[in-house]
């Protein structure tokens, strides 16, 4: 049980990690196969498409961790309270940007999805499914920074 626990809660690590093993392995097989004069046209066409997937997983990885950039010179100067209502508004922000994404990510899934990929003949729509669906995972983490920031009276959630 706590071995489901911890996947189900670090799946976007694991498809992410999948996702860019999948895309090492394919340039290594593309790049021996020019060495030996083959012609593997699909091994471009995936590494392309496992490389989308593991950047924008990636991207929510480093949301949920707090590892992405964050300039914060001019919070540090600022009072608490000013503090906290500016990373209430940045949030808000945030939350507006992941729900323009998640619709016309959809959208564009949606739109694509009956439409075969040149080499792997996959739907295009299943490449562009990362879109909505990172923007979901983003969304809920944007939420649960809110919670921390204006509930638990946290300027800086952990």
């Amino acid at each position: 049980m706590k071995i489901g626990k911890k996947v189900f809660f670090n799946i976007e690590e694991i498809v992410s990690c999948v996702f860019f093993t999948i895309m090492c392995i394919s340039v290594a097989l593309g790049v021996f196969a020019r060495f030996f004069e083959l012609s593997l046209v699909w091994t471009d066409e995936l590494a392309r498409y496992t490389f989308i997937w593991s950047v924008l997983l990636g991207t929510v990885v480093a949301y949920k961790h707090k590892k992405h950039i964050v300039i914060d010179a001019l919070s540090s100067l600022l009072p608490k309270k000013v503090n906290t209502i500016i990373q209430i508004i940045v949030r808000l922000g945030l939350l507006y940007l992941f729900f323009i994404l998640l619709k016309y990510g959809w959208v564009l899934t949606i739109q694509t999805w009956g439409v075969p990929t040149t080499s792997l003949e996959i739907p295009t729509g299943f490449v562009y499914l990362v879109v909505p669906l990172s923007s979901f995972l983003l969304i809920v983490y944007t939420l649960i920074e809110l919670y921390q920031i204006i509930f638990k009276k946290v300027s800086k959630p952990s």
